[in-house]
């Protein structure tokens, strides 16, 4: 066989909390365990011969029992692909193990902590790699075992790439992979989706986070699948995530109030997300100049937007229209607070917090700051 289809996943983090969902939370929290339960499904429809899992597959090692089981039960479910786990930071191999003393499906293959690798003869390819054991761990210039060439080597591994072993998070350096000898390696740890790169012979990529679990993770989250071989990379982005984070500016220059700003919100998320826009979480930065004396209430402008939307939080970042200028001659408090805050800008005209901190002194002057107003 000249050519294995892989499915590649990583930092599902099934079982994971987000508290500022509230109660919705809990509900979210099963939702990881429905995008694998998605992944399982886009690897039978695709025809995927080898699910690849790089670290993460749980939050923790002490996730619940019935996500465990629900977990083994999806992998059981497709006998004929393989699946191959490197526990990663957050499930390292050890007693605490959730997969410790559990009878797993024998399509079922979890790497040690050690280098090794795993044999597929009837699809002429080898899987190597090797587990976290606890939640740190150092990485290493050169793969123990070398690959032969009368077979297709992947390497499935949880860590960060560097320029050197510094990380406490199994560093995989360029020298690393230059000598590793691998067609490909997957990659786990690092929850943002890389492009496919090349160093030499090997190919290797993150496949980022499958399901995105805050701010900081924005966007389609997924799986890579496609074929692997000899000097052949040909992976395609597969979208799995049950949601997506979106932080989205809207200018309100023309909103009068409250309501028209929060029907200007949804008007724009119809307009940029199409029919499924209420099932994102958002975070909406709300700019534009606005006149003296308005002034939008975030909390309203949430309340209003919640009954719309699954999970929204509002920023303010809109600007009064005052001439500045004018103000910083003032013999007041304010016009030396502007008067100041004018010299810094002028020094950093592209630090936009100074700016920010401008905007919001002059409206605290006017007692017109909500008290999260800088969140």
């Amino acid at each position: 066989m000249n050519k294995v289809k892989i499915l590649h996943c990583a930092d599902l983090h099934i079982g994971a909390t987000a508290a500022m969902l509230g109660e919705k939370g809990q509900t979210r929290r099963f939702e990881t365990l429905i995008t694998f339960e998605n992944i399982i499904r886009l690897a039978k429809d695709n025809a995927v011969n080898i699910i690849l899992i790089a670290g993460d597959l749980f939050c923790s090692n002490s996730v619940e029992r019935s996500a465990v089981n629900r977990t083994v039960e999806c992998i059981g479910s497709v006998p004929d692909i393989k699946v191959v786990f490197a526990a990663g930071n957050h499930d390292p191999l050890n007693s605490s193990s959730p997969f410790f003393n559990m009878r797993l499906p024998e399509n079922f293959c979890i790497l040690p902590d050690t280098d090794s690798f795993v044999y597929f003869e009837t699809l002429g390819t080898k899987v190597y790699g090797r587990s976290f054991f606890d939640v740190y761990m150092q990485g290493e210039a050169r793969f123990a075992l070398k690959p032969t060439d009368d077979s297709i080597n992947i390497l499935c591994q949880h860590g960060e790439l560097k320029s050197d072993l510094s990380s406490n998070y199994n560093s995989i350096t360029g020298e690393f992979i230059d000598n590793c000898g691998m067609d490909y390696i997957a990659l786990g740890h690092i929850h943002k989706r890389s492009d496919i790169m090349r160093r030499g012979n090997t190919f290797f990529a993150y496949s980022g986070c499958a399901e995105g679990l805050g701010f900081d993770e924005l966007g389609e989250k997924g799986v890579y699948i496609g074929s692997i071989g000899k000097g052949i990379c040909e992976l395609e982005f597969f979208r799995t995530s049950v949601r997506t984070h979106e932080m989205v500016e809207i200018d309100v220059s023309d909103c009068e109030d409250n309501p028209s700003a929060a029907e200007k919100v949804i008007s724009v998320l119809k307009n940029k997300y199409g029919d499924l826009f209420a099932d994102n979480l958002y975070k909406i930065i709300l700019t534009g100049d606005i006149p003296e004396g308005s002034f939008f209430d975030t909390n309203e402008i949430t309340s209003r937007l919640s009954s719309m939307l699954y999970f929204v939080k509002v920023k303010d970042c809109t600007e009064v229209l005052k001439d500045l200028e004018i103000i910083k001659n003032e013999n007041s408090l304010k016009g030396v607070f502007v008067s100041r805050m004018l010299k810094r800008i002028a020094e950093e005209p592209e630090n936009q917090t100074l700016r920010m901190a401008l905007n919001l002194g002059i409206k605290a002057f006017s007692s017109e700051v909500l008290y999260n107003e800088d969140q």
